[in-house]
């Protein structure tokens, strides 16, 4: 069988495997009559730059509310510069979530971080009542717990009882 035509037949089988159209075992079978038992190997070896590009990208959106609260003294472009965050953040998680080759875990987490992340330096900064932040982020804690179990995002319910321990751990140390 020619090159050509045996990558046409490999990218099937994988558009099948993701697609769930055979079941899995089948797919890998053919994948490793196909490739001559080098499997997935062939399969995925140009697109793993494109994963990590995503996935960095994503990550470096932590560093964009600390740079926009501390460059900007301006409240007006403190709350667009944190919309546009949000706004790239939540992006990525449609991305992710459209893209069967994608984990949308990441990008969940991501988003709801620098959400959590964005309004805490906020109400430091303008409100300045601790008692508020805590409260605020208890409830964008309990908030992620509930998201996580309606949607069925483990990661999601972990990372918000993380939250509120912490914030729990921050509560005894400052008031107790």
């Amino acid at each position: 069988m020619d090159e050509a035509r045996k990558e046409t037949v490999i990218k099937e089988i994988n558009y099948w495997k993701t697609h769930q159209l055979l079941p899995e075992h089948y797919c890998d079978y053919l994948l490793a009559l196909y490739t001559e038992g080098e499997g997935e190997k062939l399969a995925n070896k140009q697109s793993t730059p494109y994963y990590l590009l995503i996935y960095f990208f994503n990550a470096l959106l932590f560093l964009f509310p600390v740079l926009i609260f501390q460059l900007t003294d301006s409240l007006f472009l403190q709350i667009v510069g944190v919309l546009v965050v949000l706004g790239i953040s939540g992006s990525f998680v449609r991305l992710t979530t459209r893209k069967t080759y994608l984990k949308e875990t990441f990008s969940i987490l991501i988003f709801f971080i620098n959400f959590l992340y964005s309004t805490v330096i906020f109400l430091n900064i303008y409100i300045g009542i601790d008692w508020i932040t805590i409260i605020w982020i208890y409830l964008n804690g309990i908030t992620w717990i509930l998201f996580g179990k309606v949607k069925g995002k483990f990661f999601l319910q972990a990372a918000g009882v993380f939250v509120v321990i912490i914030a729990s751990i921050f509560v005894g140390f400052e008031y107790f």
